[in-house]
């Protein structure tokens, strides 16, 4: 896969992980939905909260 193929691919899926967040799913079923460790969904979230403020 290309670099921008996997730089959308990866966009999308901290999209995803987000609104499982926002929609109060647990960190560990974000990780199994996602197939991401619980650190890198924690990092997502982290990051994006961030950003938002």
């Amino acid at each position: 896969m290309c670099n921008l193929s996997q730089g959308i691919v990866d966009e999308t899926l901290e999209e995803v992980v987000m609104n499982m967040f926002k929609n109060k799913f647990s960190l560990e079923q974000i990780s199994l939905a996602t197939k991401k460790s619980m650190d890198e969904v924690k990092r997502i979230i982290e990051e994006r909260e961030t950003a938002l403020v």
